[in-house]
């Protein structure tokens, strides 16, 4: 990854829970500094819930999208 400001490389500095940021919810968020100049980056990365399909064809498994009509989305 490039740094927006210089262009330069960035460094992966670590990743952490939302929990450590005090963060309601599921994800990670993950630091990264660049190598030129003293830009600091903080990327957050939600984690949702397993969707589950109401139909009856499909039994409540999990997928994003209902498999007997693609077009529906659960």
């Amino acid at each position: 990854m490039k740094c927006w400001h210089c262009n330069s490389e960035v460094i992966w500095g670590g990743d952490h829970d939302y929990e450590d940021y005090g963060m309601e919810g599921e994800g990670i968020v993950s630091n990264l500094s660049c190598s030129k100049c003293s830009a600091f980056y903080e990327c957050y990365l939600p984690i949702e819930e397993e969707k589950k399909c109401s139909c009856e064809k499909c039994r409540n498994e999990v997928y994003e999208i209902c498999m007997c009509n693609p077009v529906i989305n659960t």
